[in-house]
């Protein structure tokens, strides 16, 4: 017999754990090699797990909401097929020993198949909230997807709902008290929230006149149009961080605060926030150091795709050098971003929207863009921030060359 320990690996930058969402087997089946076992979720995004051989589940390694350390025991499978040299490491000779397994007795019920249903993320979202088991739901959508309505239909008439997937555990007893027990994402999110919460942030503000820089959007976007892409002003914030970045690197970095390091670097990795059912998630351009107007449009409309629809890989999530967020594009006139670790700096937009300033020496009204920018107080001073975000907003104030 050979019975395989298969572990958790590292499955990106940085990451030493993992939540598992969904197993997609259970004890007994009979899996194929490179046959998707589980789901897990890092703080960058949802991963799909190939069984390494061909063979029978023999146990699974944690119960769906655990999180597993990297080098964890995954599962053990006991392989009929060949063994490669990648995995032979994990290799049992003899009896599995019970120290390293979940009995099936505290995992879920054996799946009637290892068909995951089909469904789209806000579908699963919908049927967690409910209580809603999919594998229980006929889809009526095209190859037998798996809708809202479905959802809806399969709906219980009990007032107790209990999501063992998803982003969260739902229970409602009646008694006016819901109880959310965060998972997935959302538990992701308070993790690394509460790791930013140790940064020393010092913050500056910023307004200016946006009228040439709208006068500039209307100007180029039919040019957008054409090609099928709307232009917003996303892309010229985008353009200005990266150009104020050239000449104040000290915040396009990272901090190793255990190390005492700080990794400086030429190359601009540029992370956005994109708002997602499940909370925001930050899809990143990796050497956006020469991108165009028209590069970063198009670049973030397909990395936003990706990311809402969960599809994006962990080398699109990974790796940021700064991040910018738009508080306008979420009807926000301003807020106070949070540093991303170990990250140094996040520059925050707020709603353009008209306001009574100085112009000439008389009061005008003019379309006013507000501008926050957040840094490491550890890396850099008050000083630097001032002269940073001056940069920044004097680019945008003479929007024209960020398009040359």
């Amino acid at each position: 017999m050979t019975l395989i320990d298969y572990k958790l690996a590292d499955v990106g930058e940085g990451i030493a754990e993992a939540e598992v969402i969904e197993w997609l087997v259970a004890v007994g089946d009979l899996v194929t090699e490179d046959q998707t076992v589980v789901i897990v979720e890092t703080d960058k995004s949802q991963i799909e797990i190939p069984a390494p051989v061909t063979g029978t589940v023999k146990s699974l390694g944690a119960k769906v909401g655990d999180v597993l350390s990297v080098g964890s025991s995954l599962m053990q499978i006991e392989a009929t097929g060949k063994v490669s040299k990648d995995i032979s490491s994990q290799v049992i000779h003899g009896t599995q020993p019970a120290a390293t397994t979940v009995s099936s007795s505290t995992m879920s019920a054996p799946r009637a198949s290892n068909v995951r249903p089909l469904a789209s993320p806000s579908t699963r979202k919908l049927a967690a909230s409910l209580g809603i088991n999919l594998e229980k739901v006929t889809g009526s959508g095209p190859n037998g997807q798996i809708t809202a309505a479905d959802v809806q239909s399969a709906k219980s008439g009990t007032t107790t709902s209990v999501s063992e997937t998803g982003p969260s555990v739902i229970k409602d007893d009646g008694s006016g008290i819901t109880l959310i027990q965060l998972r997935g994402l959302r538990r992701q999110i308070a993790t690394s929230m509460s790791e930013a919460l140790r940064i020393p942030h010092i913050t500056e503000f910023k307004e200016i006149d946006a009228t040439a820089l709208l006068a500039l959007r209307s100007e180029l976007a039919p040019q957008f149009e054409k090609v099928g892409t709307k232009l917003s002003v996303t892309p010229f914030l985008m353009r200005a961080c990266i150009l104020a970045l050239k000449n104040h690197p000290t915040f396009n970095s990272r901090f190793d605060a255990e190390m005492g390091e700080i990794r400086q670097y030429e190359d601009i990795n540029l992370g956005f926030a994109a708002a997602t059912e499940e909370g925001l998630i930050v899809p990143v351009m990796r050497t956006a150091n020469d991108f165009t107007v028209s590069k970063l449009a198009s670049e973030t409309d397909r990395l936003a795709d990706l990311a809402k629809t969960r599809k994006a890989t962990t080398d699109q999530l990974g790796g940021g050098t700064f991040t910018i967020t738009n508080f306008g594009s979420f009807g926000t006139w301003l807020g106070t971003p949070i540093i991303r670790p170990p990250e140094v700096a996040i520059a925050g937009f707020g709603r353009i929207a008209e306001k009574v300033i100085p112009v000439d020496g008389q009061p005008a009204v003019r379309m006013v863009l507000p501008i926050v920018v957040a840094a490491d107080h550890r890396i850099n001073d008050g000083a630097h921030l001032g002269a940073f975000v001056s940069d920044i907003a004097q680019l945008l104030l003479n929007p024209e060359t960020l398009v040359k």
